[in-house]
């Protein structure tokens, strides 16, 4: 009645076995989602075809972002997310253009909207590797002078 079978060692091995491979797996999984592009990009596209003038804000919950003129990449712990969007945008992530971004009247940081646009291209062509990202993202659509554009930083 108390005798061990030989089977049971077998068992054993092998249930410790794939409780060891389940254990692997569960902490290899990340401990967050992954960060939300589609809705970041449904803002940038929410503001491209409101209204010139128009502003967004929205939180982001990145460690990194990439943008060119028809993507945003967002990278966390959680995973890697892209998203593209509708209406092409320009990465206004220093100087006159982040400015402009900010709030500021173009004709304040720019001698004329050729000036804007000039700023605005070399913006599109610039690296678009990865960056630190910002904890909010602010996407304002600016026209001066035929000019027009969407800023995004």
């Amino acid at each position: 009645m108390f005798d061990t079978h030989v089977d049971t060692l077998y068992v054993w091995v092998a249930l410790g076995t794939v409780s060891v491979a389940v254990f692997g797996v569960v902490v290899s999984l990340p401990a967050s989602a992954p960060p939300d592009a589609t809705a970041t990009a449904a803002t940038v596209d929410e503001v491209a075809t409101s209204p010139a003038g128009s502003v967004a804000t929205r939180e982001l919950d990145a460690v990194e972002w990439s943008l060119s003129d028809r993507e945003i990449g967002l990278r966390s712990d959680g995973g890697v997310a892209h998203a593209t969007v509708l209406e092409p945008f320009v990465p206004a992530l220093d100087g006159r253009l982040a400015a402009v971004l900010e709030g500021g009247r173009p004709s304040r940081y720019f001698g004329s909207p050729t000036g804007l646009r000039r700023a605005a291209e070399r913006a599109r062509t610039a690296d678009t590797g990865w960056r630190p990202a910002p904890e909010r993202l602010t996407v304002r659509h600016v026209a001066w002078g035929g000019v027009d554009v969407t800023l995004v930083g």
